[in-house]
């Protein structure tokens, strides 16, 4: 940077926060943050005394994102964060480095609140307060959070978050990570004995529970003894200390563009205290803008090239040339066959879908079969029809011609991750459903309704709650601008009240002749399943009547919008990008927002999307070679049954859970097959099990992965007819191995038992759903303790050999006392944390048992059925001279307290 000591700030770097607020204070620039520190003190105050300063709303769905709110404003300080922090005020200044989404940890802001009125659970509650945010349409209070708050929050509360989160990986680690910590402190002016309990060597590992709460809440009152204007502005000025050394940084001979200075840590920081203005934050340096600096105020307004076709007439009078060459023109324009834009095709093609559809709702009768699986969803299944869904009945009540302009315009797709390749798409016809949206949500999902509530065998919810069921759909449809008329409702809560009385549905009836003494007769034995109610043709013609109405006001200009709106989101997108990065987006980064619009509307072509919003693509796609054997659900039913599958029914499910698990673990397989075949087609060979994402599933064989995943590949390449991954010679002798290897896991049955070496033995849990507890019961021969103290847990966490970590039992076996013979170990559902949690399907636990010589246990029990909070997960116990563990999946329904009092231990009341 050219030399200019005049500029206030340079002496400050490298100096104490405090020196650098008196230069700042003499320079005349301090009086510009004035009301953001008085307005961050206060927040802090509140905070420190245990008041919550954050608030996450979440999204009424899953896709919908959350809303954050800063609590305790006045309307005078909301006005102001409005002008401040406002998304659209922020980008009218230049910040268009705003992340379109974000994850916001609010709850780093409410931890202090958490700890002093919640210390057992604090740092799970605000874990459970991120928030995914989307600033495109997000509230100040979401960019004051993500600027200021949760920066200045997380460095005064860094103490109790490293210590949550366990040691670092080793000692030099930990050690340069706690000094750092402590310089921190000791320059925001927090005394020194703050971290005591918390720094390296401190003693915190020697701390139990309740004593660990008592050091939080000390380091929280020791952070409450300090002046916490003097908190805000020396945090404060570490963070404009960061922007000088940015900005000397790239001054090489002068002032640097902006977005060479601006890396993502210091984009927060121009938001938070310089409200998103580049040229204020210069202003404050002393330095003059980049000659080439271009602060972008306005984004360019959408243009879009759709629906020319339909003006070739007028274009072609207007030039005075054949209409045919307009229709050529825009046809080379387009890159396709004709001058119809993909866009236009797909909306034709939606149309027919519709009144194919419409027209197979309003035929339906009873007697008939019932028309789930007419729209594909995420829904696969590969055993017997017993709720009254058929797979792909679209297939066989819609006509063919409608079928296969489905199956040509979604036939294939761009993966986000891999966007150099045009790839298969195995479900068209979900990918139809999902460019449709709420309208058919809604439509298909209220007549499905109508049938089940009269026809059975159950329905979800009566027709008097379908505006409630379906709120999300109704709500989506309401804020486009194409409402269901509330008259619909009205009238079904009236059909409903003129339906005939329930008859139970007889799904089985036997006639048995009994002889008796006394004569003879017939016993009669059926089973019901569910029940109907006569009036199915009355309900379907109000729902009928009111589709169609709405279709003949909403549909054309609803599907307009589908398209339009998404197109013009990418547009957008593309704009945001160039006015940020001062450049367009490369394929791959262009992927990175379009990808879903351009798999709906143009065929996965990013290109063709580049056309139709009037950019040009950087780079042109491949069309991988179709690896895709037909229909990809035919194709997933083909890989279940090559991998061991078979049908499922009720029976099974009660009578071998165990057997009715491993098949839903295979169905699952089968269903991810077609995105591994998508990947082999992007990547032009087959991708490795981390490309695949192998560890998200399970894998049911005996060796677990290890043994799962060649049998998963060879089977794919035998129904694709493609080459299987050839292996090395060590790759082969280690598969061959496998079963004799010392290291390799075997997986235990419930009640099976396995020798244990005399060593250190360790069980670690890994649990889906709610929050698990795990401790250790030490239990004499007679399966009693010898007193309160054998057990372990986190209030007591050692005891004789065995001790407790997060998620582990660990047993040195040597040290274990001759008295002991057996150890329990327990998962517990935290209740606290989830009142009414029970171990379920949602809710399981995998016990994973190993010893440094190389000894690898699996016990993953069926899930649990009657409402068991605790279970008996593994007992290790002696057997002879040496040691042995058991599968032992024992539930408790009465919870904790009903175990401990079977092994003896007193229960307060």
């Amino acid at each position: 940077m050219a030399s200019d000591l005049s500029r206030w700030w340079q002496p400050a770097l490298g100096a104490h926060p405090e020196e650098t607020l008196g230069l700042e204070a003499a320079a005349g620039q301090q009086q510009r943050f004035t009301r953001l520190d008085a307005l961050a003190a206060r927040l802090l105050a509140a905070a420190l005394a245990g008041r919550p300063v954050a608030s996450v709303v979440r999204g009424p769905g899953p896709q919908a994102p959350d809303r954050a709110e800063v609590l305790g404003l006045s309307a005078q300080e909301k006005t102001w964060c409005a002008e401040t922090f406002g998304v659209q005020e922020q980008q009218r200044r230049g910040a268009w480095y705003l992340p379109q989404k974000l994850s916001l940890k609010a709850g780093a802001v409410n931890l202090p609140h958490l700890v002093r009125e919640r210390p057992a659970h604090a740092l799970t509650l605000a874990a459970d307060d991120s928030a995914g945010i989307s600033l495109v349409d997000g509230s100040a209070d979401a960019v004051l959070l993500w600027s200021v708050l949760v920066p200045l929050f997380e460095t005064l509360i860094e103490p109790i978050r490293v210590r949550a989160a366990g040691p670092a990986k080793t000692i030099d680690d930990q050690r340069r990570l706690w000094s750092g910590i402590e310089d921190r402190y000791r320059l925001l002016g927090i005394a020194d004995d703050a971290l005591e309990a918390f720094r390296f060597g401190g003693g915190w590992h020697r701390l139990d529970r309740p004593g660990q709460q008592r050091a939080r809440l000390r380091l929280l009152d020791a952070l409450a003894a300090v002046d916490p204007l003097q908190l805000v502005t020396r945090h404060r000025s570490l963070q404009m200390m960061a922007v000088m050394a940015g900005f000397v940084k790239k001054a090489k001979t002068g002032t640097a563009l902006a977005r060479q200075i601006l890396t993502r840590p210091l984009q927060p920081v121009v938001s938070g205290y310089f409200a998103g203005d580049w040229l204020t934050v210069l202003d404050y340096l002393q330095a003059p803008p980049h000659p080439d600096e271009e602060v972008v105020t306005a984004l360019p307004e959408p243009r879009l090239y759709v629906g020319m076709s339909a003006q070739a007439a007028g274009m072609a009078a207007e030039a005075g040339i054949p209409e045919a060459e307009i229709h050529a023109m825009l046809a080379a324009f387009l890159g396709g066959p004709t001058s119809l834009s993909p866009v236009e095709e797909r909306v034709a093609a939606l149309r027919d879908w519709w009144a194919a559809f419409d027209h197979t709702h309003a035929v339906q009768r009873t007697g008939m079969r019932p028309l789930w699986g007419l729209v594909d969803n995420e829904l696969m299944a590969f055993g017997p029809d017993q709720y009254g869904f058929t797979q792909q009945l679209y297939r066989q009540v819609l006509p063919a011609s409608v079928n296969e302009q489905v199956d040509r315009l979604w036939q294939s797709v761009t993966l986000q991750r891999h966007a150099k390749s045009i790839v298969s798409n195995p479900r068209p016809h979900q990918l139809m459903a999902e460019t449709l949206g709420p309208a058919l949500e809604f439509w298909h999902g209220v007549a499905l309704t109508a049938w089940f509530v009269c026809e059975g065998p159950y329905s979800r919810t009566p027709l008097s709650g379908v505006s409630e069921y379906y709120s999300r759909p109704l709500t989506a449809l309401r804020d486009a601008g194409y409402p269901v008329s509330p008259d619909l409702f009205e009238e079904l809560r009236t059909a409903e009240r003129h339906l005939g009385p329930e008859e139970a549905i007889t799904k089985e009836r036997r006639e048995l002749p009994v002889e008796t003494d006394i004569g003879s007769f017939t016993l009669t034995m059926s089973h019901s399943s569910g029940s109907r109610r006569e009036g199915f043709e009355r309900v379907r013609d109000v729902v009928t009547r009111h589709r169609r109405a709405w279709a003949e006001q909403y549909l054309d200009a609803y599907l307009q919008q589908r398209w339009r709106t998404a197109l013009e989101d990418v547009a957008r997108s593309h704009h945001r990008f160039v006015a940020a990065k001062s450049r367009p987006p490369t394929l791959i980064q262009f992927a990175q927002f379009a990808t879903a619009t351009a798999n709906q509307w143009t065929g996965g072509d990013l290109g063709g999307l580049y056309t139709a919003i009037g950019e040009p693509a950087p780079a042109r796609q491949e069309r991988a070679v179709r690896l895709l054997p037909g229909d990809g659900c035919d194709v997933a039913r083909r890989v279940y049954t090559a991998l061991g599958g078979i049908a499922v029914d009720d029976d099974l499910r009660m009578n071998q859970p165990e057997v009715a698990q491993r098949q839903w673990q295979l169905t699952r397989l089968a269903v991810e097959s077609l995105r591994y075949l998508q990947l082999c087609e992007a990547l032009g060979q087959p991708p490795t099990p981390k490309q695949f994402g192998s560890a998200r599933l399970a894998w049911p064989w005996p060796g677990e992965e290890a043994e799962g995943w060649p049998v998963f590949q060879h089977t794919l390449a035998a129904l694709t007819s493609s080459s299987p991954p050839s292996k090395t010679a060590d790759a082969q002798a280690a598969e061959s191995r496998l079963a004799t290897l010392p290291g390799a896991r075997t997986t235990l049955t419930k009640g099976a038992n396995a020798r244990l070496e005399a060593e250190s033995v360790t069980v670690r849990l890994i649990t889906t759903g709610a929050p698990v507890d795990v401790s250790a019961v030490l239990l004499t021969s007679h399966g009693k303790v010898r007193g309160d103290h054998d057990l372990v847990f986190y209030n007591h966490p050692h005891q004789d050999g065995v001790h407790s970590t997060t998620a582990a039992i660990t047993a040195e076996l040597p040290q274990i006392p001759a008295d002991i013979h057996s150890i329990a170990v327990i998962a517990s559902i935290d209740l606290e944390a989830q009142p009414t949690a029970v171990f379920n399907q949602h809710s399981t636990w995998r016990a994973e048992t190993t010893q440094p010589s190389g000894t690898s246990l699996s016990f993953h029990p069926a899930p649990f059925t009657s409402g068991e909070t605790v279970s008996v997960v593994v007992e290790i116990y002696r057997q002879a001279a040496g040691w042995k563990v058991r599968a032992v999946g024992q539930g408790y329904d009465r919870g904790l307290a009903g175990m401990a009092t079977d092994f003896g231990i007193n229960v307060e009341p």
